[in-house]
């Protein structure tokens, strides 16, 4: 396994869909996952060091992890099938024994972000899946930081709503 060290977010300009990057340890490699609208808006809070009201979903499996008396140790994106990422959660439970929970890898950084927990790629996942990095330029860095500070979840939602629609009409 390889481990994280840095993970940011951008919007694919194609398919207006939104995009984690996980930039592997010691490399100039990022993996790049497509994630769903909902989790793109709580991740990018999250990165923006924003507060929620309420507790969302994420701080509410985080709040029965504590109250069971086990404890997240890390992320583990361990298998790519089909077109689609897998991942784990490991827990630690009251007698130190490792429980692995499968969840979406978008569900995992959110919680590795919100509880500071390592997140680990599977070396295969790396080799195959993984970008050179180093040809995006400066500009481009900033762009990506832009998205992140712009990121507007509503007018992501008015794109696939109006994709779908034109799909629906395409079907037709």
């Amino acid at each position: 396994m390889k481990k994280v060290s840095n993970v940011t977010m951008g919007i694919d300009k194609v398919s207006n869909s939104p995009i984690v990057f996980l930039k592997v340890e010691d490399t100039n490699v990022v993996v790049p996952i497509w994630i769903g609208p909902c989790e793109a808006g709580v991740l990018a809070l999250i990165l923006r060091n924003e507060d929620f009201e309420r507790p969302l979903t994420h701080d509410l499996i985080g709040n029965i992890i504590e109250q069971l008396k086990a404890q997240p140790i890390k992320i583990e994106i361990d298998q790519f099938k089909q077109d689609i990422y897998y991942a784990k959660l490991v827990l630690k439970d009251s007698g130190s024994k490792e429980i692995y929970i499968d969840a979406r890898p978008s569900d995992c950084i959110i919680l590795s972000l919100k509880n500071n927990l390592p997140i680990y790629i599977d070396e295969e996942i790396v080799s195959e899946h993984g970008i050179e990095a180093s040809f995006i330029n400066a500009e481009e860095q900033s762009e990506f930081r832009q998205d992140i500070e712009n990121f507007d979840i509503d007018e992501l939602r008015r794109k696939f709503e109006n994709k779908n629609k034109t799909e629906d009409e395409d079907d037709e």
